[in-house]
């Protein structure tokens, strides 16, 4: 993965910084960015009524937001820094120009995982 951040960053060199409990997105919003974690960690969970549970933790190197890349739909999940982290923030505008460049069968095949997984968070809060 080290080579994923190396390889975006020297092209896209945005960074975020959060502290602890700091919210970088809530489950509902428009996204437009992706994120890898750079140092931290930021907790993924699921908000239902009162009903809040994480779902995951991303560590150093992990991909944070990399659903609504490829399906355009809100967020379907929230996002916050369990410790105070720091993030690489890759712009969906410009991730999207280099998707052009893949094969249609590869764009698909991401689109039908995003499919998957936000199916798969539709089954945890119920």
């Amino acid at each position: 993965m080290w080579f994923l951040t190396a390889k975006v960053t020297a092209s896209m060199a945005e960074y975020r910084s959060l502290k602890t409990n700091e919210i970088l997105f809530q489950q509902g919003d428009t996204p437009d960015n992706m994120y890898i974690v750079k140092s931290g960690q930021i907790a993924i969970f699921i908000t239902d009524g009162s009903n809040t549970r994480v779902v995951a933790v991303a560590g150093v190197g992990e991909l944070i937001g990399e659903v609504a890349l490829f399906d355009h739909k809100e967020r379907s999940a929230g996002a916050k820094a369990v410790c105070d982290s720091s993030l690489v923030v890759l712009p969906y505008d410009a991730l999207r120009k280099q998707l052009e460049t893949l094969p249609d069968w590869v764009k698909v095949t991401m689109r039908t995982l995003s499919d998957k997984l936000r199916d798969t968070n539709e089954r945890i809060l119920e």
